[in-house]
């Protein structure tokens, strides 16, 4: 995907980053689950209500690992192509199940020249909007490329 660059020059507290909606289907996130080769069995909760139940959560559940993802993809896609990113910690605050539509988004909250580097820090979040909640939140560091 061609996009054009993000400087660290033009960027300012309050700017948000170009928010994207996800909906991960079963299918989509047991072929995550399943990267690496066999889904280990303790993952079948996350595309299986079943399985999910036994556990005591009322359905499927979307990975806190492919929340991660989603977020380092929206952050990595708005700072390419030199930008790139230093920091991701999140705080899961409840489920989402799979096909919820998911809005992926972020505000700049924070800039600063380290090391000769200059540093954008990003408040994320993941609101959930069948549910009107934001069940992942966190901060992001991007390192962005300057014009002089």
């Amino acid at each position: 995907m061609a996009t054009e660059q993000v400087y660290f020059d033009d960027v300012e507290p309050g700017d948000d980053i170009s928010p994207v909606t996800k909906a991960p289907t079963r299918e989509q996130i047991k072929a995550y689950l399943g990267v690496g080769g066999e889904i280990q069995p303790g993952s079948y909760r996350f595309f299986d209500d079943a399985a999910a139940q036994r556990e005591g959560v009322r359905a499927a559940m979307v990975p806190g690992s492919l929340s991660v993802t989603m977020l380092a993809q929206v952050l990595t896609d708005w700072a390419a192509p030199a930008g790139r990113l230093r920091k991701l910690e999140v705080n899961f605050r409840r489920l989402a199940e799979p096909d919820d539509p998911l809005l992926c988004r972020g505000v700049v909250i924070d800039k600063e020249v380290v090391d000769g580097e200059g540093h954008v820090r990003i408040d994320v979040a993941i609101d959930n909007q069948r549910t009107n909640d934001s069940p992942t939140v966190g901060t992001a560091v991007v390192i962005l490329p300057m014009r002089s």
